[in-house]
C-alpha cells in the first residue's frame, strides 16, 4: 500500500484490523502488550480496544500484574458475538459447519451430492437447504451469522465470488457468491478449497508459526494452497496452486481438465481406481460408486500382503513423490502438509517410500529444509478453511467505525484491505496462533 496516499480513514481501518488480529491470535493480551507488539501508540490501542468492547467483539478477561502499577486488564475475543458458517462444496457431498467467533465448531450438516445434480442451481439449493436446516435445528437466528465462507474446487475469483472453472462439474464463470447471497441475505466469500485449507492450517493447524508452507489436498481431485511470506500466494489470476494439473507424462493419461498426463490423473482417486480396473476388472476391492470405500479396501489389502494392491499404491506414491519434488524445487516451502480424504488415508502407509522418492528427485538443499507431514485439521479441514475465509474478511472489516458501515455490508472494502493486510501483517500472522 502506498503510505503517501493513506487517508485518516484508511489508517483507522488498518490500525483497527491490526489490533483485532493481535487480540484474536494472542489473547488474552493487555493493551500495553498490544502496543508493544504492533508498534501502535498506547492511546491508539486503547481507543480501538474500547471500540471493539463497545461493539461486543472483544471482552475483558481478568488482569495480570504490572511492574509497580495497577494490574493490567486483559482482553480476548467474545465467542458469543456471532457465528461463521463454513461450506465445503465437495464432489460427493455438501458439508456445512457452524463456528463461533473463535472458530470453535458448534454444529455440522452434511448432504450427499449426486453425480447428476451438480448444476449451479442445484448446488446452491443444497447449500441453502443445509444452512437453513442447521440453523433451525439449533435455534440460531440468521441475524447471528456474521458471514459465510465457501470452498469450491477449480479456479475462483475471490474478489467477485465467481467460480471461473470447475472441470469436475463443467462450470464456467458462475457467479456463485451472488446466487447464494440472493437467497441467504448474508455476506458470502468464495475461494478455492485448497487455498482455504492452507489458510486454516497456517492459522490453526500443523502450519502454525510457519511463513512458508505447501498444503496438498488429495481426493477425487488434487490441488494445493501455497503460503509464502505468511500469506496465501495467489498468482496473477488466483490460479496459483493448481498443482494437480502439472504434467508428469507427455501424452499420458487423459485428465478431466482436458489435458493429458496431469498429476491428478495418477494420484487422484479416479486414477488409482482406474489402474486397479486395468489390472483386475472384476476385483472384489472395487465398491461400485464409492471411491472412499474402494480406496480403503485397496489400502487394507496392501497392508495384508496383496501384491497387486501394493503395486498400485507404490505406483501412486512414485507419481506423488515426483510431484512433491517438483513443488519443492519450484516453491521451496518450509513444510509440505498432505491432506484431503484420500491423502489422509494414504499418508501413514506411503510415508516411508514417499520420503525416499522425494529425496531422489528433489534438489538436495531445498529438500533437506522441507518437512513432510499430515494436515492437523482432519477430514473437516475444508469447512474450517472456508470459515477462515469469512474470518479473514471479518478481521479486516470489523474494526471500522460505525459511520463506515457494519462488517456485514462492507464486503468490497473488506476485500481490498484484506490484500493490504496480507502484506503488511504477514509477520504477525505467521508468528501467532489462536
Amino acid at each position: 500500500m502506498d503510505q503517501a496516499k493513506l487517508t485518516v480513514r484508511d489508517l483507522r481501518r488498518v490500525n483497527g484490523s491490526l489490533v483485532l488480529r493481535q487480540i484474536y491470535f494472542d489473547a488474552p493480551i493487555s493493551r500495553l502488550e498490544i502496543s508493544r507488539r504492533s508498534g501502535l501508540s498506547p492511546a491508539t490501542v486503547t481507543i480501538v480496544v474500547n471500540d471493539l468492547i463497545d461493539k461486543g467483539i472483544v471482552v475483558e478477561s481478568g488482569s495480570e500484574e504490572s511492574e509497580g502499577g495497577r494490574p493490567r486488564r486483559l482482553t480476548t475475543i467474545n465467542p458469543e458475538y456471532g457465528y461463521f458458517i463454513g461450506v465445503d462444496c465437495g464432489e460427493t457431498q455438501i458439508q456445512v459447519e457452524l463456528f463461533d467467533l473463535t472458530l470453535r465448531a458448534r454444529a455440522v450438516r452434511k448432504l450427499p451430492m449426486s453425480p447428476g445434480n451438480t448444476t449451479p442451481q442445484q448446488v446452491v439449493a443444497l447449500i441453502v437447504e443445509a444452512i437453513e436446516t442447521l440453523l433451525a435445528g439449533h435455534g440460531i437466528a440468521r441475524s447471528r451469522i456474521v458471514s459465510v465462507g465457501i470452498g469450491v474446487p477449480g479456479l475462483v475469483d475471490p474478489a467477485t465470488g465467481v467460480s471461473i472453472f470447475a472441470p469436475n462439474w463443467g462450470w464456467h464463470n458462475i457467479r456463485l457468491a451472488a446466487m447464494l447471497e440472493a437467497q441467504l441475505a448474508l455476506p458470502v466469500y468464495l475461494d478455492n478449497g485448497a487455498k482455504a485449507v492452507a489458510l486454516a492450517e497456517m492459522w490453526f493447524g500443523a502450519g502454525r508459526r510457519m511463513d512458508s508452507l505447501a498444503v496438498l489436498l488429495i481426493g477425487t481431485g488434487v490441488g494445493s494452497g501455497i503460503i509464502a511470506n505468511g500469506s496465501l500466494y495467489r498468482g496473477a489470476t488466483n490460479s496459483a496452486g493448481e498443482w494437480g494439473h502439472t504434467v508428469l507424462e507427455l501424452m499420458g493419461r487423459p485428465c478431466r481438465c482436458g489435458s493429458r498426463g496431469c498429476l491428478e490423473a495418477y494420484v487422484g482417486a479416479p486414477g488409482i481406481i482406474a489402474r486397479l480396473q486395468e489390472i483386475a476388472p472384476q476385483s472384489p476391492l472395487i465398491v461400485e460408486g464409492d471411491q472412499t470405500a474402494t480406496i480403503a479396501a485397496i489400502i487394507a489389502a496392501a497392508r495384508q500382503g496383496d501384491a497387486g494392491a501394493a503395486a498400485i499404491l507404490s505406483s501412486t506414491t512414485h507419481y506423488l513423490g515426483v510431484g512433491i519434488a517438483n513443488l519443492i524445487n519450484l516453491v521451496n516451502p518450509r513444510a509440505v502438509l498432505i491432506g484431503g480424504w484420500l491423502g489422509l488415508q494414504l499418508f501413514a502407509y506411503i510415508l516411508p517410500e514417499l520420503r525416499q522418492i522425494v529425496q531422489r528427485y528433489a534438489l538436495a538443499q531445498p529438500a533437506s529444509a522441507t518437512s513432510i507431514g499430515a494436515c492437523d485439521l482432519g477430514q473437516d479441514a475444508l469447512t474450517l478453511g472456508a470459515a477462515s475465509l469469512a474470518l479473514e474478511h471479518f478481521l479486516a472489516a470489523a474494526a471500522r467505525t460505525e459511520t463506515e458501515g457494519s462488517p456485514a455490508i462492507a464486503a468490497g472494502e473488506a476485500g481490498h484491505f484484506r490484500v493490504a493486510n496480507d502484506r503488511e501483517m504477514s509477520g504477525l500472522l505467521s508468528g501467532s496462533h489462536a
